[in-house]
This record gives structure tokens, sequence and C-alpha cells, in this order.
């Protein structure tokens, strides 16, 4: 059985319009990450190889696909309102990304139940 391609430059909608499918590739997240640092484990995620566990509130992601360039955009987030969230301590390189999540009142590291983690950008 042949595998087929469809091409096509704008996607249409009966009732809501019409969207051009350059903004579709653009603005579509390539990769995205639910952790639980506690564990460790992966609760859900795309485009996502591992975590690599450094130490307590130290971690990498490790991307399944390669990003172009480094210069890609990153969201973070927790559910525990006791920490400041998770952001990056290091540059990023196209194939890993380091977070490091803190608690707000002290700023020292510490696992969390729930991250996130979204990536924005050209894949390689």
């Amino acid at each position: 059985m042949a595998l087929g391609k469809i091409k096509a430059d704008t996607l249409e909608h009966s009732t809501a319009g019409s969207l051009d499918t350059q903004f579709v590739v653009n603005g579509s997240a390539k990769a995205y990450l639910t952790y639980d640092q506690t564990v460790p484990e992966i609760d859900g995620s795309f485009n996502v190889a591992s975590v690599t566990d450094n130490s307590a509130g130290n971690w990498n992601v490790n991307y399944t696909s390669n990003m172009n360039n480094t210069t890609y955009s990153w969201f973070t987030g927790g559910q525990d309102a006791r920490f400041a969230g998770v952001n990056t301590g290091t540059v990023p390189t196209t194939s890993t990304i380091r977070y490091y999540t803190r608690i707000t009142n002290t700023s020292a590291l510490a696992d969390v139940n729930l991250n996130t983690a979204g990536i924005h950008g050209d894949l390689a």
C-alpha cells in the first residue's frame, strides 16, 4: 500500500474561515512534557526521548528530534504553589534543555511532583 501526501497552502473551515498552513507549522509545539520529579517519571510528552535527573530540582529534557538552532522559545510551569516554577539555568542546546525548580521563598532547589514544559521553534 502506497502512502500519499496532502499538500495545501491554506486550510479552510466551513464556518471558521481559513488559515495559512505556515501558521500551523510555525505555531505548533515541537516538544512538550509533563514530568514528576519526585518519582521521577514522564507523565506525558511529545518529542521527548528522556529526562535526566541531575539532582534535586535540576533536570534536563532530551529531545527525540533535535531543534534547528539554540534560539528556540520555551516555557514552563508547575503545580505546587510553594515553588517559583521551572526555569532554565543554562543555555539550551539543539538536543537538550536544562531546568531548575526552586522554592519560592528560599530559592533552594527542590523536586516538584508536577512540572510542565513546552518548546517552540524549528526542528533540524
